[in-house]
């Protein structure tokens, strides 16, 4: 019987199977492998175990005090420090004090966890002869914890991240960190990710929740309870839980979120506490503590949600008060379950009330106390009085046989109660499974009672089987597959070495075995001569050698398990060692074990001979009978059931051909001969009545009647039984009888009339059970003459009977023909039948025997098998439906495809073309006859029986013999004469040569050496070749990586230091035009009509000064303080004097940029500080400022912005350079490393080519020899012949033995050959696409980087553009005013005059250059800047404007410069540019003119005011412009909506910018978690596997050349020295 999972091994089902269906047993092959081997020499730690429930305790409990549920208490105070102190035992409370990197650290440190699981698992599967103990332990530690404390942690964990809330705005915002929004950017990744977290960590536990138990009932084993579902059942309720309160956190949810925790805490209470899972006491009790503690919280819940502050307050004190209360009363409550004792079995209508009760008896079975003794007790009376089966055990206990208890308790010191109790358990289990015979958990329950209690270990296999083929669930599979193994593990411990304690069903499987065992050596056998076939071909193709060679070790394998499945249920197999032996001698070529195994096979034969002898028969009671492997019935003599089959065993069904219930309550007359049914009833009565006692106790030859109606005979023992009703009863033992020779039986009344034919008279005689029941055949139909020797047949010795086929027999014309001319002769005996109660006769018993005496055709065959060396081979014919003999030399290499005979019309190719002709007469009858040799009958053979005959080494050998040596293989070769000479020498150097080749001393020494499973060197440098390699690749996918992670973080920060740059430009001159306003108000240049309105003007602006000199210094220490790498030049015009300052005492100082600018905000903060009456032009404070912001300060100011923008488009030219070079190395590294492994691979499959080339050494006649001694042990065992199994080694193997170490020891020239093996070019294609998947996420990393690069590139112009428009626009304006203030300042050391017209000049060209730029820029653009933009300059800008500034609402907005603004920036920056051209062209006609006409030049749009209060009319005529309706409106422009169009503008610039930044970012993370995740894939999942391949191959192809005999090794130098320096040096090192 198979003891392996049906996971384990390829079955012919396999082959209907889907892809998906295996590979799904493969992976659960993969967990139950390494879940056993973590079962494994386990133990637990009681108090660790407890503890892991402690703490499980407070995670539970804080699902009742979540972050979303706690509230509900209604008492905030205690139900929030409740919240903080049960978050101690989570992770997520932990970070969400730190950040969100860091939760996002540990998160991504778990989900390492988690895989590091999985590839501890894969190692484990994969693992090779190393050690393994630190993985195991590794492996089982993780799972602990995952299964207890660490669950719910790491499941809260990848929950969190995406744990998300609306805002007010309708956003999604992260629960605990409100500035992430959620599925946005990288956040994306990190939740798609979590999600995989999520469903890998689910499985992981839940699979091993199920299969990582102990399902027997120990007691002291934390870890034993009914099945695992319960775990998994608490774990999937956490998660649930975890889920309700992750995305449940409206207030609306509270009530859909109770009744789920109400449902799932009853759930859990229901199945920790009621149906109390768990065999150790402390663990029950600590889950029971768990699940009623969490129902009375989720009660109280309820209650403070329903009626806190209506009924009661304070219900959170309630629980607290009550928690001591509900531990101690689960503590001291302690189930006795008198109502499962009470279970009625009759009326059992589920079993899992089956279950129920026997695990509790179990229990107080194992308990041992006397509350437990006084229960049992009380359960066995109530079961004897409530028991209806006849056959209850306790009912029969009176006259229970005493040998049954003894082969179950042989072993166990027990007690009559347990005794009694075990006894009853078997029969409960036993009569509920045939009540259900489809549950499965009882079916394995009772297999591990059996094992574990019982110890009746197959048929505890048995029923394991009856449940494997229910279609079982997973955990139920792995129960199966791991008992299976244990049980055989243990049977193998306790061998038994007496056949006699076989019961029925391991008879019965040791026969099945053995059935398998000889199909398995003929299916080897087969293999060895296709291989040694293979390796005669002129071109040997290695490629199928190594197949065949594959299969072969696979073959052995097989064979060597169920050679040792067999040894393990008995040691006592003669026959089977006997057939074992002789295959390895034959086949595997290892003389030495073959001969151990022979001898000791004699001894055994011997030993069960003489017990044989020894040994009377031993017929037990009913209940004893499956103990027994000869067939036995029993038969009853009460007159209701008279001559009724009452009881019998398997055999008896194996023997006969029925089932049980065929045979059941029939009378024993139906299973006779017709002859013997019609009188036994009468013989049975007078046996009864005469008690007659002379057949009794004696063995006799009887007839028995199969169900295929065809008799067999066997040899009956009969005994008597007093059964319990004083009745007697009949046990019937049968031994069929062993045939040697083939032999028919028949069956004749008196008349002769044939009644009865075993089933051999079909082949024998033609002859069927068909043909007897449609027509009367009479002997003498059959055989004509039998009449007058019939005296001679009645007689001892019997008679020669002659027996040839009739026509009226056979209808085939061609078969007619054949056997026309094959007559057969019989050995006939024949014995009267008498009915022994009248005495008359009845009928005849005939017996056939094919006589080999009479014309042996064996014998003749043996003969010219001697004298010609030929051997008989036999052939089916399809046509002819039957099998013919055929001679062919000994030599002979026919494949044996060849032994069925396809071509009727062409059978020359069964005979070789080396084969003697062969003149017999008599063989020839049974030889093939090919229309060829039909030809030539009548011509006449003048050379027949002369043959031309040479002396070659010493034997005389026909010229003509295709087996001698050939000329290439005689080179070298001495003489006969020579070769005398020469063996004193010979035998001299043999001596020398034992001591070298000390490995070849023996063919076990030399196993031990090739099958020394170390791992190969070529293996180690192709699995370092590959680590490094993936090590390269991990390196640079991390560097490339966190490369462009930095670099776009750089990139981005430079972009912020360009808009703060110019910003911190335009505050500058903001400050400039708030000191000029403030001076122009001193001056009275402004039109008020009261104080009041200039005290609130001056207010304004000082207001205004004092915003832009904080804004200033804000932006002043970001660009100091920054942490961008910049360039040298920036560095140096940073740290440098380049600021020309001139004080107002006319002197000038250089100052560094940040000390000019901490200088002009030092004279702002005091100008802002002085009243408005000191604020004059002749101020020095007031010069300070004016002078130095519109000359060298504002210079310098410019050329940093320049600076700065040129900084973007060099880091953004240079990572490009950057990310090529990192594409660079990527390439060559992965080229280098494929070159490598290449080349490894190459070395494997070179090793493993060299040594099959081995193989290539071997003279031909080596090869023929090898071949021909499998082809005759296949022949000689499909014939049947076991004594022949093995050959003769007599002279002519002698001769065979010499002539092959001559020819081995010949000069040859190796021959050619062929490889076709193609699993290099798939291993290399392999390797080839997947370092091209590398390369393709280095090349995608490199283009998409590029494309934003280049992208980036384009559109600096643009972004420089709309940063410097602000600061620009503004300092047009503040020079202007200047230029009206005083015409002889310089303005950026120039002449004010022609700065201001070329800046007029100089604002259309910036105004064009940004609508081009934003031209060439709209395919790549953001849709956030494209509709911003569009907003601004095409449509309405004033919503915008209005939200973004909040100085302006957007009614003025729309009714301002006649709603010129209204109509978009783009109309209101060309009027804001024509009012200040028309400025300047009234300016113009103003300067130098004192008589010009003011009013006729205003026109309207200005009123003349004597500003200074003199008669200078061109200076008041100026200072006069600054109250034009233009100037107002170009300086509200400026001041309002300019400055909010670009900021709003260049923040839109930038916002869209870090959108496609964060867009790209999360592809990048997620093409490196993809990347990495393949990368780990394919090292555990492809790699490892691929390498154990290797490894497996190596050692395969390595087993191989022990094919190869010893003698022919130690004679082959090249073979030999190959062995010595690639096998034994390198890996074995002795």
């Amino acid at each position: 019987m198979e003891l392996k999972s049906n996971f384990g091994g390829k079955s012919s089902l396999d082959l209907h199977k889907s892809k998906t269906d295996k590979l799904l047993n493969e992976i659960k092959l993969i967990y139950f492998t390494v879940t056993q081997l973590l079962l494994q020499n386990d133990e637990p730690s009681l108090l660790l175990s407890i503890l892991a429930i402690i703490v499980q305790f407070f995670q539970v409990t804080y699902i009742l005090f979540n972050r979303q549920i706690w509230p509900v208490w209604m008492t905030y105070e205690v139900s929030r420090q409740i919240n903080k102190v049960l978050g101690y035992s989570m992770l997520v409370p932990y970070f969400e004090m730190l950040s969100y990197i860091g939760l996002l650290s540990m998160m991504y440190t778990c989900l390492g966890l988690v895989l590091m699981g999985y590839m501890l698992i894969i190692l484990l599967n994969y693992r090779l002869q190393s050690s393994i103990s630190l993985i195991v332990q590794m492996l089982r530690a993780l799972i602990k914890l995952f299964l207890s404390i660490l669950y719910m942690p790491i499941m809260d964990l990848f929950f969190s991240i995406f744990a998300c809330a609306e805002d007010k705005t309708g956003n999604l915002m992260h629960q605990l960190f409100s500035d992430i929004t959620c599925w946005e950017g990288t956040h994306i990744v990190h939740g798609i990710v979590s999600i995989f977290g999520i469903i890998f960590f689910y499985l992981f536990c839940i699979t091993f929740a199920l299969l990582y138990y102990e399902p027997r009932f120990l007691p002291m084993n934390p870890q034993s309870k009914k099945n695992g579902r319960y775990l998994a059942i608490f774990l999937t309720y956490e998660l649930i839980m975890i889920i309700c309160y992750t995305f449940m956190t409206q207030k609306q949810y509270d009530y859909l979120f109770i009744f789920m925790i109400a449902i799932g805490s009853f759930l859990v209470f229901w199945k920790m506490h009621v149906e109390n899972p768990h065999n150790n006491k402390y663990i029950a009790k600590a889950w029971s503590i768990l699940s009623a503690v969490n129902m009375w919280g989720v009660i109280l819940l309820c209650f403070a949600k329903f009626l806190e502050g209506q009924l009661f307050f304070g219900t959170i004190y309630a629980w607290l008060f009550g928690l001591p209360f509900m531990t101690a009363a689960v503590l001291k409550a302690d189930k006795l379950n008198y109502e499962l004792l009470l279970t009625n079995l009759n009326k059992v209508s589920d079993p899992q009330e089956v279950l129920n009760l026997t695990d509790y008896l179990i229990k107080l079975h194992k308990a041992q106390d006397p509350d437990s003794q006084l229960m049992i007790d009380g359960f066995l009376e109530i079961h004897r009085a409530t028991c209806a089966k006849e056959d209850c055990y306790l009912k029969q206990k009176r006259s229970q046989n005493q040998r049954i208890q003894k082969s179950f308790f042989k072993d166990q010191i027990v007690s009559e109660r347990d005794i009694d109790l075990l006894m009853v358990l078997g029969q409960i289990y036993f009569n509920q499974i045939k009540k259900f015979p489809n549950d499965i958990s009882l079916r394995i329950r009772y297999s591990i009672f059996l094992f574990d209690l019982m110890k009746q270990r197959q048929q505890a296999v048995n029923e394991l089987l009856q449940a494997e083929q229910q279609c079982p669930s997973l955990d139920q599979e792995f129960i199966i597959y791991r008992y299976k193994q244990l049980i055989e593990f243990e049977m193998n411990l306790a061998q038994n070495e007496n056949i006699s304690n076989l019961d029925v069903a391991t008879e019965l499987n040791f026969q099945n075995n053995m059935r398998l065992f000889q199909n398995m050596i003929e299916r080897t056998t087969l293999m060895h001569m296709d291989f040694w076939a293979q390796l005669q071909e002129d071109q040997p193709d290695l490629g199928k050698m190594n197949d065949i060679g594959s299969k072969i070790n696979l073959a052995i394998v097989q064979v060597e398990e169920l050679w040792n499945k067999m040894q393990k249920m008995t040691q006592n197999l003669p026959k089977a060692m006997r057939l074992y032996a002789k295959f390895i001698i034959e086949v595997l070529q290892d003389k030495d074990f073959g001969e151990e195994l022979l001898e000791k096979s004699k001894k055994l034969q011997l030993q069960n001979l003489k017990l044989r002898n020894q040994q009377t028969i031993q017929l037990l009671s009913h209940e004893d009978l499956c103990f027994e492997s000869n067939a036995i019935v029993m038969v009853s003599t009460a007159p209701e059931r008279f001559a009724q089959i009452i009881n019998l065993n398997l055999s008896c069904c194996n023997l006969f051909g029925y089932i049980r219930s065929e045979m059941i309550n029939r009378k024993i007359n139906i299973f006779m001969p017709n002859l013997y049914s019609k009188f036994h009833d009468s013989y049975l009565e007078r046996f009864m009545q005469t008690n007659d006692n002379k057949n009794i106790n004696k063995e006799r030859l009887v007839y028995v009647k199969l169900k295929s109606n065809y008799i067999a005979p066997c040899f009956l023992t009969l005994k008597i039984i007093q059964s319990q009703d004083d009745s007697l009863q009949l046990a019937a033992q049968f031994r069929p009888i062993k045939v040697f020779k083939p032999t028919c039986y028949l069956i004749v009344d008196a008349d002769e009339l044939i009644d009865c034919v075993s089933a051999s008279c079909i082949p024998l005689l033609n002859l069927d059970y068909k043909q007897i029941s449609h027509k009367k055949i009479m002997l003498t139909d059959i055989f004509p003459n039998f009449s007058q020797q019939k005296q001679q047949y009645l007689s001892k010795t019997g008679g020669t009977l002659h027996y040839k086929p009739n026509e009226q027999q056979i209808s085939n014309k061609i078969i007619k023909e054949e056997r026309e001319e094959a007559e057969i002769f019989f050995n006939c005996y024949m014995n009267e039948i008498i009915n022994d109660t009248t005495g008359v006769l009845a009928g005849y018993a005939v017996r056939l025997e094919i006589n080999w005496n009479e014309k042996s055709i064996n014998h003749e065959l043996n003969v010219h098998h001697r004298q010609n060396g030929l051997s008989l081979q036999f052939r089916y014919n399809p046509r002819m439906a039957m099998y013919q003999g055929e001679f062919v030399a000994e030599m002979n290499s026919q494949r044996v495809d060849q032994t069925v005979i396809w071509d009727q019309g062409d059978l020359s190719s069964m005979i070789s073309s080396n084969q003697p002709e062969i003149h017999n007469p008599e063989i020839q009858k049974y030889l093939v006859k090919a229309d060829n040799n039909d030809q030539q009958k009548g011509k006449i053979n003048y050379g027949e029986g002369i043959a031309t005959v040479r002396l070659f080494e010493n034997r005389i050998q026909d010229i003509n013999d295709q087996d001698i040596i050939s000329d290439d293989e005689n080179e070298g070769k001495n003489s006969v004469f020579e070769r005398n000479q020469n063996q004193d020498q010979e035998r001299k150097g043999q001596q020398d040569v034992n001591e070298k080749n000390n490995i070849f001393r023996s063919r076990k020494h030399l196993s031990q050496i090739i099958n020394n499973y170390q791992i190969p060197k070529v293996i180690t440098k192709v699995n370092w070749t590959a680590n490094i390699l993936a090590i390269i690749l991990v390196v640079l996918s991390f560097t490339d990586f966190f490369i462009i992670y930095e670099q776009y973080e750089d990139i981005y920060k430079t972009i912020l230091l360009v808009k703060n740059q110019n910003q911190r430009n335009a505050e500058l001159q903001t400050i400039t035009t708030s000191i000029q306003n403030l001076l122009m108000l001193n001056m009275d240049v402004w039109n008020f009509s009261n104080q009041l309105e200039q005290q609130t003007y001056e207010a304004l602006w000082k207001k205004k000064l004092n915003q832009s000199i904080n804004n200033v210094d804000n932006l002043n220490k970001e660009l100091m303080l920054t942490d961008v790498s910049l360039s040298d030049q920036i560095l140096e015009m940073m740290n440098n004097d380049v600021v020309n300052m001139r004080s107002s005492d006319g002197s000038s100082q250089m100052f560094d940029l940040s000390e000019a600018i901490q200088q002009l905000l030092s004279k702002s903060i005091i100008i802002k500080d002085k009243p408005i009456s000191d604020i004059s032009l002749n101020d020095g404070d007031v010069q300070f400022v004016l002078f130095n912001s519109l000359n060298s300060l504002i210079y310098q100011l410019r050329a940093f912005s320049t600076l700065y923008a040129n900084e973007l488009r060099i880091k953004s030219e240079n990572n490009k350079d950057t990310f090529l070079l990192i594409l660079s190395i990527s390439a060559s590294a992965l080229g280098i490393g494929l070159l490598i492994l290449l080349i490894a691979i190459a070395s494997v499959n070179k090793t493993q080519e060299e040594m099959l080339a081995i193989f290539i050494d071997l003279p031909d006649k080596t090869t023929k020899y090898l071949f021909n001694r499998a082809e005759n042990f296949i022949s000689n065992l499909q014939m049947g012949e076991e004594d022949d199994l093995i050959s003769e080694i007599d002279e002519t193997e002698r001769e065979g033995q010499n002539e092959l170490n001559k020819s081995v020891k010949t000069k040859r020239k190796r021959r050619k050959y062929k490889n076709s093996n193609k699993e290099q070019r798939n291993f290399t294609l392999g390797i080839l696409i997947f370092i091209l998947i590398a390369e393709l996420y280095f090349t995608l990393n490199f283009l998409m980087s590029k494309t934003f690069l280049t992208d980036l590139n384009q559109m600096i112009p643009e972004i420089n553009a709309t940063a410097r428009a602000e600061s620009f626009y503004r300092f047009v304006d503040i020079s202007e005013r200047s230029l009206f203030l005083d015409r002889n300042q310089t303005i950026m050391n120039q002449d004010s005059y022609e700065i201001v017209k070329n800046n007029l000049n100089a604002l259309y060209g910036l105004d064009s250059s940004i609508h081009q730029e934003h031209a060439l820029n709209v395919e790549i653009t953001s849709q956030i800047y494209l509709d911003s933009f569009k907003q601004v300059f095409m449509e309405q800008p004033c919503t915008i404007i209005s939200n973004f500034l909040n100085e302006i609402n957007e009614q003025e907005c729309q009714v301002f410069a006649d709603g010129a603004l209204y109509q978009g920036m783009a109309v209101g920056i060309a009027r804001y540019f024509e009012n200040l051209r028309y400025i300047m062209t009234i300016y113009d006609q103003f300067w130098g003119n004192a008589n010009v006409n003011f009013t006729l030049l205003a026109r309207g749009f200005g009123k003349f005011k004597n500003i200074t209060k003199d008669s200078d009319n061109v200076r008041n005529y100026i200072l006069n412009l600054n109250n034009f309706n233009q100037t107002k409106e170009a300086r509200e422009i400026q001041d309002s909506y300019n400055r909010g169009a670009f900021r709003f503008l260049v923040s839109s610039m930038i916002e869209g910018i870090r959108q496609d930044m964060e867009s790209h970012k999360t592809q990048i993370l997620g093409l490196f978690i993809v990347f990495e995740g393949l990368l780990l894939m394919a090292y555990f999942l492809l790699w490892l596997p691929l390498v154990a391949k290797l490894t497996k191959d190596i050692w395969r192809t390595r087993s191989m050349i022990l094919m190869i005999p010893l003698g022919v090794i130690q004679s082959i130098k090249s073979i030999k020295t190959y062995i010595k320096a690639n096998i034994q040096i390198n890996d074995v090192d002795v």
